[in-house]
């Protein structure tokens, strides 16, 4: 019988404590979690962060996650199943001002790019009284940008039904089955929807709202505990920013990949579309947060304050260690 080399055994014991201590070998990728809430232009930078090898670059396994609902996806943050994900704000705004201890760490998109498209026998927006309309859930982009839009057109979100379907494909579906009459779609969905007879009712992107329609949020015990893990995080999606807006046949392949097509013009003109909304750094603004908040009955709470949910700090950490300079000097 072999005896275990007792030397041998307490060398490795003290090998496993120094990993413990100082983290995985240099070299060793780490593994993170990644939600994101559609399947669309709104997920461009993490797309190629997976196509353009950035996570890898950053040393992140990032394992990218559908889950249709920013409301969802807030409580998997919540939970600590996740540490990093990819929504809408207003699902954060809304969890926060219950409670929540969450940041949001980065924007990206600051203006409304959803549309309510219907059936092709509505043709006013007063035509939508007694319809039933898809959103994702309730709380989510999806439903407050349906009610801001319908008290802009003095409608009442109490005379049409609304209905949650989930994602944009349920909704897509949803709509051209006739499930519903109308539906909150994304651009993506709106050039497909309109060779099938659709068309747009509503563009939030010409109502005088200010929203921040993409981010990354984090909860706050994760950004206390893996702060240098959420800073690559953003390193990748700031680079996936500046990917998207300089290589447009990798990102328009990427897109395809992703949304599942291979329409050329429907990809070209969502391209079109998105390369134009994002914003090159994507700092969160206040602005954007504040109307998420003030379009929610929780949002009459004087004593809440947005500044305390937004944090710029690690993108101006980046600046200020000139990963922002160097990235803007590199050519594609």
């Amino acid at each position: 019988m072999l005896r275990p080399n007792w030397r041998h055994s307490q060398r490795a014991a003290w090998l496993w404590v120094l990993i413990l201590l100082c983290g995985p070998l240099p070299g060793a990728a780490q593994t993170i979690k990644v939600p994101y809430v559609s399947i669309s232009g709104f997920q461009a930078p993490l797309y190629l962060g997976e196509s353009a090898g950035l996570f890898k670059k950053n040393q992140l396994d990032a394992q990218l996650i559908y889950m249709p609902g920013g409301s969802l996806i807030v409580q998997t943050l919540l939970s600590g199943e996740v540490g990093v994900a990819s929504l809408a704000p207003p699902s954060a705004v809304s969890a926060w001002t219950r409670g929540a201890e969450l940041a949001i760490v980065a924007g990206g998109i600051e203006r409304a790019l959803n549309v309510l498209m219907v059936n092709p026998k509505i043709k006013r927006v007063d035509d939508l009284r007694g319809k039933r309309v898809a959103i994702s859930r309730f709380g989510s982009l999806s439903d407050v940008s349906l009610r801001d839009a319908l008290a802009y057109h003095k409608l009442k979100a109490q005379e049409i039904s609304i209905a949650q379907m989930g994602g944009l494909g349920e909704r897509m579906v949803a709509l051209t089955s006739g499930v519903v009459d109308g539906a909150i779609l994304n651009v993506d969905q709106v050039y497909q929807a309109e060779k099938l007879g659709f068309h747009v009712l509503i563009d939030m992107g010409k109502l005088p709202l200010n929203y921040s329609t993409q981010g990354i949020v984090v909860s706050r015990d994760f950004l206390r505990a893996q702060r240098g893990i959420v800073k690559r995080f953003l390193r990748v999606y700031i680079e996936g920013i500046k990917v998207f807006k300089t290589d447009r046949e990798l990102s328009i392949a990427t897109l395809g990949r992703y949304i599942k097509t291979n329409d050329r013009e429907v990809l070209a003109k969502t391209y079109d579309f998105y390369r134009d909304a994002w914003e090159s750094v994507p700092t969160v603004r206040r602005e954007g947060i504040q109307q998420a908040l003030d379009s929610i009955p929780e949002g009459k709470n004087a004593k809440l304050n947005v500044d305390n949910l937004i944090d710029n700090s690690l993108i101006q950490e980046l600046d200020k260690e000139g990963f922002l300079r160097d990235l803007d000097a590199v050519k594609r």
